[in-house]
């Protein structure tokens, strides 16, 4: 499958859409139907019991497949993505959030996470941060974000704490290349890898819930929400092309009635 501007993540899961079709009805996907489609996706939802998300991903490759490679582009819209709405994100708080940091097991993964949070990034977005990628020309704080979800390069907000703590991480880590190597110098730190350093830190935290690298992101949204930061900004900021995919967040952040104000009287001022 020769797959365009899309990340390895991705061209795994939708490989694996394609693949699992095919194995199902012992059939070319080139030579099916629209109902063998169907019929496929029926039974990942009734007999294997996958969940909204899951799905979403199968018919995200699927989709794909037909329309970029087989080049039917009216099967491909007849392809639904399945109804259920994805349930709100459940944030951690900000003590929470304290306790993971100190259960960090040294100071690269502190840094790691409190960067993971502090900016929004998601985990490949993290991973893949070449030293270049922090700009702090002209006295700017900022994070460019190199061939994001979808391909796309936006910056996204550095803390000023963490800018601080990243310096005192590269004077003592020496990292090269990437922000954050793996096991050799010049090559970044696997997934694999992020996984377990959270995990540990989660432990020695004392935490008595999941937390992974996308709960942390989604922290940062609820947080800046509450924080004041306006809708679109935050849109822009976390690289999500639609702006109902952000406006979940304002309904799990607890936004302060104290932070609300009447126009009139802002703009009275100036009067």
């Amino acid at each position: 499958m020769t797959i365009g501007n899309l990340s390895p993540a991705s061209i795994v899961s939708y490989t694996r859409s394609v693949s699992k079709l095919s194995i199902f009805h012992e059939l070319s996907p080139r030579d099916m139907e629209l109902d063998q489609v169907l019929d496929f996706l029926v039974y990942l939802k009734e007999e294997e019991g996958l969940q909204w998300r899951t799905l979403k991903l199968y018919v995200g490759g699927l989709r794909y497949y037909y329309q970029e490679i087989v080049g039917s582009i009216d099967l491909a819209g007849k392809i639904p993505y399945p109804k259920e709405k994805p349930s709100l994100p459940q944030i951690m708080s900000r003590e929470e959030l304290a306790q993971l940091f100190s259960g960090c097991l040294n100071l690269k993964h502190r840094v790691l996470f409190r960067l993971l949070y502090s900016s929004g990034l998601r985990r490949m977005e993290l991973l893949n941060l070449k030293l270049r990628d922090i700009d702090t020309k002209d006295g700017k704080r900022r994070i460019r974000v190199n061939q994001g979800k979808g391909g796309k390069d936006r910056y996204t907000v550095l803390s000023e704490r963490v800018l601080e703590e990243l310096r005192i991480y590269f004077k003592q880590c020496r990292p090269k290349d990437y922000l954050f190597n793996g096991q050799r110098k010049g090559s970044p730190m696997s997934r694999g890898a992020l996984r377990h350093a959270l995990d540990s830190a989660v432990k020695r935290s004392g935490l008595k819930r999941v937390v992974t690298p996308h709960l942390l992101r989604h922290c940062f949204a609820s947080h800046a929400l509450e924080e004041g930061m306006n809708i679109k900004t935050l849109q822009y900021l976390l690289g999500h092309q639609s702006i109902q995919t952000t406006l979940i967040y304002l309904h799990v952040s607890e936004i302060p009635l104290s932070k609300a104000f009447s126009p009139l009287d802002r703009w009275e001022e100036d009067v």
